[in-house]
């Protein structure tokens, strides 16, 4: 090959790089789709919180490289750790599954022991849902008014709080009451899983956590520990 033809492949090569690159990031999305909602969530959450983040103290630190400041290869280091956010710090994700026993004796009264199994939630005093994703709140969100998920869970303003929605255990029916819930239907689930302790919160429907929830709408939490 001449060297003429080596200049003609140069840009035929960088175009077919772009194309690879722009076709796995089409097969990542594609994968996405595919899985578990509940998974896709989580993935998106993880690129959101730490794959961007990340990309973008990188380019801080590139930025600086002219100047000086940058500092090296420390620096670099600097960058891609995130002291501030526990997620990037060697925590890890678990999926939420297994028994679970009361933590304390109101957790005991009211709900018994838990198990968690995909999207079902049984407890030992007989109530049982299903549930499907909602979204990911922060500790730092109110679920009524005055009050956050950090402050009724002792937690961090950045902790991450699962809400899934209730579902009529058959379709086509209303949700069933609850004694959980005062004798009414529940609708949301809120759930803190930290290492072996699982807090819960229930919420009545139709309302959802929100600043401007009245305080009604929240049902009760319980704290469940690892059996």
């Amino acid at each position: 090959m001449t060297a003429t033809d080596l200049r003609r492949s140069g840009p035929r090569q960088t175009g077919m790089k772009s194309l690879a690159g722009g076709l796995a990031f089409v097969c990542l999305v594609l994968f996405l789709l595919a899985i578990e909602q509940k998974h896709a969530v989580a993935a998106w959450t993880t690129l959101r919180e730490e794959a961007v983040p990340a990309a973008r103290r990188v380019a801080d630190w590139t930025g600086q490289m002219a100047s000086g400041e940058a500092g090296g290869l420390g620096g670099l280091k600097s960058a891609l750790a995130d002291d501030d956010n526990p997620r990037t710090a060697g925590a890890t994700d678990t999926v939420l599954a297994g028994e679970f026993g009361p933590a304390d004796e109101t957790t005991r009264a009211a709900l018994g022991g838990a198990v968690f199994a995909g999207a079902g939630v049984r407890f030992d005093t007989g109530d049982s849902f299903r549930t499907a994703p909602l979204r990911i709140a922060a500790g730092r969100e109110y679920f009524v008014f005055g009050q956050t998920f950090a402050d009724r869970l002792d937690a961090p303003a950045d902790a991450q709080i699962e809400l899934r929605r209730i579902l009529p255990a058959t379709r086509g029916e209303p949700v069933r009451a609850s004694a959980l819930c005062g004798g009414e239907a529940p609708a949301l689930i809120a759930l803190l899983h930290r290492r072996d302790r699982v807090d819960l919160m229930l919420f009545r429907a139709p309302a959802r956590p929100g600043p401007d929830a009245p305080v009604a709408s929240f049902c009760g939490a319980w704290r469940l520990k690892a059996r």
